[in-house]
């Protein structure tokens, strides 16, 4: 862009109209229709806006039916994937939908916001209204239509939100018993699974261990139990939330081979995948002894690590540093149904030019793994799963008008298929 320190500078009027005509005829030369649609908020930074218009990148690949009937999935393409949403119908009564309005964070906003709880089924935690309605996790038809819309979507992985046995968060039931019957499932569509390890009360290194003994013991024999191939070892991969809540000394007692409780060359080990927030943490990463670390948030500039602008630099660290890098993609972010007061953090999705934008700029730092945020994060406005025009009282729901339901399915297999990062 043209700055005004610039405009002054031309003080001739005839030389500024030149040099507009020829910065339009420019643009009109290199720029397509649907590129000159820039994202228009604030903290999609210049650069990234640039790099993503003069991409080395081709456009999304426009798909042959050859193309179509490729028969193996890309197993570096992984989702995040929430089991915890139940209905009265299947589980007796209305689970995470009905999410309450939570509490403002900044103590320092007096303004007056929504309070209590949503009330389904027209009424959801939700901006966005799914194409399945508010569904329960446990019925395995609704399982069944997830796995063939991320088969078709051609992502090889899904990640599931789990807790141990016995603890759950606030507002669900407990997740581990649905991990059965998802990697049943998940067999017969070719998709793998892996466990995306929420901060549960009190973790700590033995209890930790303690649980990836359970997960071995229980899961790790299921031909759809995800590994990696690491050396000679096919190794399991877990994504550990809010790792950073743990202290470094603390996790270097697992990962570290010096570490009083490791479970480096057992039967334990794995690549465990920490989360990255604040630009502090590569170093705590680091000294904790974790195998990588991945970015999460699908608002491009809420932290360190969800920013585009910084993944070229954080690859980098991580190639010097012998860690694996997993940026993470997303279509858009909006939580104001149970976070009101959040609006800052709501990222438009421009009819996909967002979720574009984030996969060119995480295939240019050359990944391993891409890992979507999210398949069905409703209450956080990620999700890729088809959603519906609907409206409930004076409230009307965002869609993916004018595309269809299922565009954000298409628009991922555009680039899980994309030359290089598809083999």
């Amino acid at each position: 862009m043209i700055s005004r320190r610039t405009i002054k500078l031309l003080k001739n009027s005839f030389a500024l109209l030149v040099f507009i005509g020829v910065l339009f005829l420019i643009s009109n030369i290199f720029t397509s229709d649907r590129e000159k649609l820039k994202p228009n908020d604030e903290t999609v930074e210049k650069s990234i806006v640039r790099d993503f218009i003069h991409s080395d990148l081709a456009p999304p690949v426009r798909l042959s039916s050859e193309a179509h009937k490729t028969s193996r999935l890309n197993y570096k393409a992984h989702i995040f994937y929430y089991a915890w949403y139940g209905s009265p119908s299947t589980d007796g009564e209305w689970f995470h939908w009905n999410h309450r309005y939570l509490e403002n964070w900044d103590k320092t906003d007096k303004k007056s916001y929504p309070k209590g709880i949503h009330t389904p089924p027209d009424d959801i935690g939700a901006n966005y209204f799914p194409r399945l309605g508010p569904y329960s996790s446990r019925n395995e038809s609704v399982i069944k239509q997830h796995f063939k819309w991320i088969q078709e979507a051609n992502i090889g992985v899904v990640a599931v939100s789990w807790y141990p046995p016995g603890l759950k968060d606030e507002n669900g039931p407990q997740s581990d018993h649905m991990i059965p019957v998802l990697l049943d499932i998940a067999e017969k569509y070719d998709i793998q699974i892996c466990l995306h390890i929420e901060p549960y009360q009190n973790r700590t290194a033995e209890n930790f261990r303690k649980h990836l003994q359970y997960v071995h013991d229980k899961y790790a024999s299921h031909p759809a139990y995800y590994k990696i191939r690491r050396g000679h070892r096919d190794l399991p991969i877990f994504y550990v939330y809010d790792s950073y809540q743990v202290a470094s000394a603390e996790w270097s007692r697992l990962f570290s081979r010096k570490g009083d409780l490791t479970v480096r060359d057992t039967e334990l080990d794995g690549l465990f995948i920490a989360l990255l927030v604040d630009l502090k943490h590569r170093y705590d990463i680091k000294r904790s002894m974790f195998d990588g670390f991945y970015t999460y948030f699908a608002s491009n500039g809420f932290s360190y690590g969800s920013t585009w602008k910084h993944w070229r630099s954080l690859a980098e660290y991580a190639m010097k540093t012998s860690l694996l890098f997993i940026p993470c993609v997303g279509p858009g972010y909006v939580d104001t149904r149970v976070r009101p007061w959040n609006s800052k953090n709501t990222r438009d999705r421009r009819n996909g030019i967002y979720y574009e934008t984030a996969w060119r700029t995480a295939l240019q730092t050359s990944p391993r793994i891409i890992s979507i945020t999210s398949f069905n994060e409703w209450h956080e406005g990620t999700q890729i799963e088809p959603a519906i025009p609907h409206s409930h009282d004076k409230f009307v729901y965002q869609s993916y008008e004018p595309q269809e339901p299922n565009f954000y399915l298409r628009l991922t297999r555009n680039f899980t298929l994309y030359p290089g990062f598809y083999t």
